[in-house]
Parts: structure tokens; C-alpha cells; sequence
């Protein structure tokens, strides 16, 4: 259900990204997560793996350690994208390079 939800509400994530969320090599990023804690009418921390929530969810010691793991994701997944950029950038600057001089 989870997988029909994401494919009909953001068409930019892709079956791969999909496949990475569901075997725990990718996470979602925290934007993602508050769309679908939205549908599903749930608390974020509903939609966190276990070791992410302790069992009081009034602690603030909890929301600390989310908000650290997810920012450690968010730079991870931003640093990343970087990194393929990169090399975009370098690809089409050989592109370039090699068709301007014909």
C-alpha cells in the first residue's frame, strides 16, 4: 500500500529509490516523511525504524537523538547528491570540450 501511495502522490521517487527505502540501505528524507505521516494521519515518530524512538515519546532526549539521526541523514543523502553532480558536471564538461572541437 505504502509503495501505490508513494508511486501515485511524488512520481519523482523511483521503484530503485523505493527498493533502497525497503531494504534499509536508503531513508527517506524528513520532508517525505512528514507527507506520508500526513496521509496516514500518524505521528512522525510512527514511521521511524525502533531504535530511532524511545518509548517515551514525551522525552526530549528522544527528539534530540531523531533530530540528530535525521540530520546526519540529510547531510549524508545531500553530500551524496553532491558527489553526482559532480560528476555530471564533469561529463558534460568533456562532452563539451569534445564536440566544440569538431
Amino acid at each position: 500500500m505504502l509503495k501505490l501511495i508513494l508511486y501515485e502522490n511524488w512520481s519523482n521517487i523511483s521503484e530503485s529509490t523505493y527498493r533502497r527505502y525497503e531494504a534499509d540501505k536508503s531513508f527517506p528524507d524528513i520532508f517525505l516523511l512528514c507527507r506520508i505521516a500526513k496521509i496516514f494521519d500518524k505521528k512522525l515518530n510512527n514511521l521511524l525504524p525502533e531504535y530511532m524512538v524511545d518509548v517515551n515519546e514525551n522525552s526530549s532526549a528522544e527528539n534530540s537523538n531523531i533530530t540528530k539521526y535525521l540530520s546526519e541523514k540529510i547531510i549524508e543523502q545531500y553530500e551524496e547528491r553532491l558527489k553526482d553532480k559532480d560528476c555530471q558536471i564533469a561529463l558534460l564538461k568533456s562532452m563539451l570540450e569534445k564536440y566544440s572541437s569538431i
